[in-house]
């Protein structure tokens, strides 16, 4: 409940990817209902922040998989 209080929907979207990342789950596919349900929040507001991601460089997203591109950019994301 705290993380959903304390840090944006971008901050926990870019720590999610870096936990799914970080897991032997690499095989699961997420739908971005699961993850809005997961994050506390809609899809359509994971859809636009995955989009923002992508237009700034930290991901990619192909064939529905998101690619991590920038760590580091996800990991300062994650702090918000």
């Amino acid at each position: 409940m705290e993380d959903l209080s304390l840090h944006t929907v971008r901050g926990r979207l870019a720590r999610f990817l870096l936990e799914q990342a970080e897991t032997d789950e690499t095989t699961r596919r997420w739908t971005q209902e699961e993850i809005a349900a997961h994050l506390g929040t809609v899809r359509d507001m994971v859809g636009r922040t995955l989009r923002a991601f992508a237009d700034a460089g930290l991901v990619r997203m192909e064939r529905q998989r998101i690619m991590l591109l920038d760590r580091e950019g996800l990991e300062a994301e994650a702090q918000h």
